[in-house]
């Protein structure tokens, strides 16, 4: 079984309104746990497959990828709750994943050898 890892992720977008527009784009992703924002700082916890950790790194990074100004990003390697996590996978997979990114032209995809998203109809398990 596939060792997962959960990551803390804060960024600051431009303005308040844009960080709440960025939350609520990634309320869907099907490997979040929890997230909020306090004025123009989000906060997202999310939980990956162990080789999804460029995944999490990537605002980090990449901020102005994400929509972000920039972000600081905490990686936990050793989860010790919950011991098994079921990611909120939609009943019916789609074309798009539900933050928007269409994982067919994501030149993401080659870089990190990504499968995709989990909720789309294009997903590779690795």
């Amino acid at each position: 079984m596939a060792k997962n890892i959960f990551g803390i992720i804060v960024g600051e977008a431009r303005s308040a309104e844009e960080a709440e527009k960025l939350a609520e784009m990634m309320k869907n992703c099907p490997y979040l746990v929890a997230s909020g924002t306090t004025s123009n700082k989000t906060y997202s916890i999310y939980i990956v497959p162990e080789e999804k950790k460029w995944w999490l790194k990537y605002p980090e990074t990449n901020p102005k990828a994400t929509g972000l100004e920039n972000a600081q990003v905490y990686i936990v390697e050793n989860i010790t709750y919950p011991e098994k996590f079921d990611w909120k996978l939609p009943k019916k997979k789609t074309v798009t994943a539900p933050c928007g990114a269409d994982c067919q032209t994501c030149p993401l995809q080659e870089e990190y050898d990504c499968g995709g998203c989990p909720a789309t109809i294009h997903y590779k398990e690795k």
